[in-house]
């Protein structure tokens, strides 16, 4: 259809006034909301049962829940009894439980509350409250241990086989490295090889039976048909019971630590075999690489190990869980342990396949403020690859009490909001608050925060509404270094460092995160080596755009942080996007390893055809290199990388960014942070600053595009237009100069329908 040229002009301005009476139509709506959030935008908190349940008891503390702190709803936790703490009763899963939790229902219903059912008796998630240890014990969490012996040939080594299975047995020579695989000289759980002449290392990989550090034994989280006997032992215990309450009252399911915690060399039965349909090679003879450096095939090793470890507990426990919940009409949310630790490798595989297959990813804040902060973005940035506009946290467990007020709940909070997440379960509520053994106390019974808890309510309730769902703005990838942490983690770390925190001297992607986050006050979005392949990355024009239904993003600068080891193929794209115009920012260390068997050379070359550098020479260079192309992509090494350095390399080679806060204020307090969120909602731009300090924040701001703008208060509800606003034009880009006045512990949102 075409129309003359005045047609036409009248037809795009129709369209451009029907587009901004659309977006005004969103923001009445939205508004309404905000002045009155709907509950299920509110806080539900954890309410852990320490002690009896009653009737009465259900009633006046799910009442007071509501009525005193404005929760929506609650998350019944079970507690097993230790000796030591006083675990619920009725007993977990006994009939006379299951009348208690009908009650719950039943009092959910007429105040209009929302149940979230927590899956286990205390916490990790698979111990089915005992059920799993006293009728499937074979099904229970399995570990892989090496047991070493010293030979000297030639004579006939001997020896039994310990545990469930031979997984491994690897002869290594003292002197020349060489090793001999010799698990096919195991027979009917004995083991007979014959030694040539020298001395060997006779290491043998058995399978065995783990302990817990809880009252029961957990479930094998990568064992399909164990999970699957958890799952008949729970949830479909309470779907039996509860089913046609599912969706209405019931429409959140809950998972707490399901991984690695205290288990680091958690194995399973068919590791073998799932490791050679990953790869394609038998593991066996590698299996030493676990423990110790076995020369130029390390790194790739590792990676091939850990990577179908990763596999396996995602397409184990979250995976069943995840579609059980979908079948049966619920949404699946919870953690493993440390989705904020520098590692994954000891605690939860990969925390971006982890969450593949859950509805509801979560970010679980515990310990103190401030802890793990660094690592909370690689979960909202597994729901932006995903696609899932929902990320949940579970805050202030643990936090101590000493510590805690009522301005805590909104500096953890914000912090968070301003990571990507929009669904606050707070840790918690007691059923006897004079008996909490994990503090604090996030109750109307507390008298610290009691009386703060509507209004913190009510703030939730504002800040979910506008922040869950639709796209967030950014423009910076940061490659998550995957086969960097792979490659060089090994089971029991000489330095005997705490699980999730052994990582190489080069791994800076924390750091990296926290200047972006914290001190230039950029978004960003960790993208996964491996998924960065997939075909949702697309380049064009000098960009990378992650192509999704909704959370669409384009980032103009591509950050590869300190490592030694990449996948080559990673490379490849990263070289593509560097040829296409793009920026490759690389800090303190390039590779020169391949997570890929035999591939070292080409990691070598390319890196050298990317940034100019030699990568087994850099060790020589102290300041910023940086090359160019015909295309004028830019690569830019830098060696000593530091907030300030980075900031002076993205001003000076990027265009100017989607938010700059004019001067780069310092937070002079002790505690908080002043952050942002820029997200893209039903034709609205939505601005979300947060200042979590002590201090008063008074800045100029510039955003890109000519825009209208408006305060909204989360914390008094107040509407305002903003004011002596400036409109600034560089090239054909339109950027909006603003105040930006912040009280201490505070927040605003900024929102344009123009």
């Amino acid at each position: 259809m075409s129309f003359p040229r005045k047609n036409r002009f009248l037809f795009y301005m129709l369209i451009i006034v029907i587009g901004v009476a659309t977006s005004c139509t969103h923001s009445n709506k939205l508004k309404k909301q905000f002045v009155n959030p709907p509950k299920q935008y509110k806080p539900m908190p954890f309410w852990h049962i320490n002690g009896e349940l009653t009737r009465v008891g259900i009633r006046q503390q799910m009442k007071d829940a509501k009525e005193l702190a404005g929760f929506s709803g609650v998350s019944l936790l079970p507690l097993a009894s230790d000796g030591k703490k006083i675990g619920t009763s009725p007993r977990f899963l006994s009939e006379e439980y299951f009348q208690r939790y009908q009650d719950m229902i039943d009092v959910a219903q007429e105040l209009e509350m929302q149940i979230i059912l927590y899956d286990d008796n205390d916490f990790p998630s698979g111990m089915a409250g005992g059920k799993m240890e006293e009728l499937y014990p074979d099904h229970t969490m399995k570990r892989l241990d090496k047991i070493e012996h010293r030979v000297i040939g030639p004579r006939l080594f001997t020896d039994s086989i310990p545990g469930i299975k031979l997984m491994s047995a690897v002869a290594t020579h003292i002197h020349t490295n060489e090793r001999v695989e010799i698990s096919d000289c195991a027979v009917d759980g004995v083991i007979k090889w014959r030694a040539p002449k020298g001395e060997w290392n006779v290491m043998l990989f058995p399978l065995v039976k783990d302990s817990f550090h809880k009252k029961y034994l957990c479930v094998d989280f990568m064992d399909t048909t164990a999970v699957r006997h958890m799952i008949n032992q729970t949830y479909n215990k309470y779907y039996e019971r509860f089913g046609k309450y599912f969706g209405n009252t019931i429409k959140m399911t809950f998972f707490d630590d399901v991984g690695f915690w205290r288990h680091p060399r958690s194995w399973t039965g068919r590791f073998n075999e799932k490791f050679i349909e990953i790869n394609g090679f038998d593991p066996r003879p590698y299996y030493p690489a676990l423990w110790y450096d076995i020369g130029a095939e390390t790194e790739a090793v590792r990676n091939a190990f850990f990577k179908t470890r990763a596999e396996l507990l995602a397409e184990g426990f979250p995976k069943l869980v995840g579609e059980w919940a979908k079948k049966h009409g619920v949404k699946d949310t919870g953690h493993p342990p440390g989705n904020y630790d520098p590692t994954p490798i000891d605690m939860n595989g990969d925390i971006f396949k982890f969450y593949r297959h859950t509805a509801i990813p979560l970010t679980d804040d515990i310990i103190d403020y401030g802890f793990g902060k660094d690592g909370h973005k690689l979960v909202s940035s597994a729901a932006d690859y995903y696609d899932k506009p929902i990320v949940s946290t579970e805050v202030f467990g643990a936090y101590r009490e000493a510590d805690f007020d009522s301005l805590m709940l909104y500096r953890s909070t914000m912090d968070l909001f301003a990571r990507g997440v929009n669904l606050v379960v707070p840790h918690g509520m007691w059923y006897d608050p004079n008996k909490v053994y994990i503090q604090p106390l996030v109750s109307p019974y507390s008298k610290k925060i009691a009386a703060a808890l509507p209004a913190y309510s009510d703030y939730v309730g504002r800040a979910s509404i506008l922040l869950r769902g639709g796209r967030r703005v950014s423009e910076i990838g940061v490659l998550y270094p995957f086969e960097e942490l792979a490659g060089w983690f090994c089971f029991d770390n000489p330095e005997n460092i705490r699980q999730g925190f052994y990582i190489s001297p080069e791994t800076d992607y924390q750091d990296v995160g926290c200047w972006l986050t914290n001190d230039i006050r950029r978004d960003f979005t960790f993208i996964h080596p491996e998924l960065f392949l997939d075909d949702k990355y697309i380049i064009k024009k000098g960009r990378v755009f992650l192509n999704n239904k909704e959370s669409t993003q384009s980032y103009r600068t591509m950050i590869l942080t300190g490592c030694k080891v990449i996948s080559y193929k990673t490379l490849q794209k990263l070289r593509k996007f560097y040829d296409n115009g793009g920026t490759i920012i690389a800090t303190t260390h390039l590779p020169y390893k391949s997570s890929e068997m035999g591939k070292d050379q080409m990691v070598v070359d390319m890196v050298k055809e990317i940034f100019g550098i030699n990568p087994l020479k850099q060790d020589g260079y102290t300041e910023l290199v940086q090359s160019s192309n015909f295309a004028k992509g830019k690569a830019l090494f830098i060696p000593n990388p530091d907030a300030e350095i980075l900031a002076n390399v993205l001003e000076k080679n990027e265009d100017a960014p989607d938010v700059r806060f004019v001067g780069s204020p310092k937070i002079e307090s002790e505690l908080g942070k002043l952050n942002y969120i820029h997200k893209v909602k039903d034709g609205l731009d939505i601005y979300y600053f947060t200042n979590s300090s002590d201090d008063v924040i008074d800045v100029e701001v510039t955003i890109k595009g000519k825009l209208s703008l408006e305060s909204w208060n989360p914390h008094s509800c107040v509407f305002s237009k903003i004011e002596n606003v400036g409109y600034q034009l560089e090239g054909e880009q339109y950027f909006t100069q603003c105040n930006l006045k912040i009280k201490p512990v505070s927040s605003v949102f900024y929102i344009s329908c123009e």
